[in-house]
């Protein structure tokens, strides 16, 4: 039997396959389901910031949020929810043996770092900052952009003791620039990428409504990608979210240079045991290749380890094009 144990964020992992942000890590009978289904890890399902301004304004009276955005919290239930979401942490720390990150959804406020030291003092064992900015502004620039998320990861880490991973997404001028000065700011880990919300249109009604929620197995090569270009290059760990359904794709991303991957949309797909089944193909396969430790074959095919390096750039793309093998 093959040995999967990874280190990731300087926590000790019985495996890479970790539980991702979603509903079902939004309870602790749901951090339960994946620890038991072999999940080496757990990211608890995001507190948004409009929740937590929701909760702020409701004690101080403060007048800087959006009236719209509060109304809706209020309505859901939610204007409650970061007292909540400590309970959440300590909950599922105790129903479960294995690391409980805590996840923040967030766009960029310095409000996050007086709630950090309350996650870490709830018990999470990291936390991890998915920066969901929307740029809107067409006046906004992309170094703006970024020095604000650069702050924000900044702030944070240094406020708490816990490891921070930034979840980011794949439409920055360079990701790779934007990866090294997060690693510099203070993110130990970084995972790529975060999926926003995508919209659709309802013609019949003429109003805006609620795209695909969910990705799917072709998604992780965005993924692979950018892992395979920046690992051991931007000074931080990089873990793989986006199109996880098997054991095949977890390895493709883990020998792209992943120390660990997310799975989600698999779960909501298969349910929990789509854990268990991930670890058993990846099990097999390396039992069947003589890969005695999942390390040993981390980052073998990342443009760094390889000798090649131009096929990881424009080469394969104009040989694809131009019908070349």
């Amino acid at each position: 039997m093959a040995d999967l144990s990874v280190s990731f964020l300087g926590l000790s992992l019985r495996n890479p396959i970790i539980a991702g942000s979603s509903g079902m890590t939004s309870t602790k009978e749901g951090a339960r389901r994946a620890a038991d289904a072999g999940a080496g890890a757990i990211v608890l399902k995001s507190l948004f910031e409009e929740q937590l301004r929701a909760e702020l304004r409701s004690i101080t009276g403060a007048a800087d949020s959006h009236p719209e955005a509060e109304a809706f919290l209020a309505g859901m239930g939610m204007n409650e929810g970061a007292d909540e979401y400590l309970e959440l942490i300590r909950d599922a720390k105790a129903e479960s043996d294995i690391p409980v990150i805590a996840s923040v959804n967030c766009s960029g406020d310095s409000l996050w770092s007086d709630f950090a030291s309350r996650i870490e003092s709830a018990g999470a064992d990291a936390l991890e900052l998915n920066l969901g900015m929307v740029p809107v502004d067409p006046t906004a620039s992309a170094a703006a952009i970024e020095d604000r998320l650069v702050a924000l990861v900044g702030a944070v880490s240094k406020s708490i003791r816990i490891p921070v991973c930034s979840k980011i997404g794949s439409s920055y001028t360079n990701v790779g620039n934007l990866a090294a000065r997060l690693a510099k700011a203070g993110s130990r880990g970084l995972t790529l990428f975060n999926r926003f919300y995508r919209m659709d249109v309802d013609l019949d009604s003429m109003s805006l409504s609620a795209g695909p929620m969910r990705g799917s197995p072709e998604a992780y090569h965005e993924s692979l990608r950018w892992i395979s270009l920046l690992e051991g290059r931007v000074g931080a760990e990089l873990c793989a979210s986006g199109g996880v359904y098997d054991g095949s794709i977890a390895l493709r991303l883990i020998a792209a240079g992943a120390s660990s991957v997310q799975m989600c949309s698999a779960i909501y797909a298969k349910g929990y045991m789509a854990i268990a089944s991930t670890l058993e193909e990846m099990d097999a396969w390396m039992d069947a290749h003589k890969v005695a430790r999942v390390t040993d074959l981390k980052g073998r095919l990342a443009r760094r380890n390889s000798a090649s390096p131009e096929l990881y750039g424009r080469l394969h793309y104009v040989k694809a094009l131009t019908g070349q093998t």
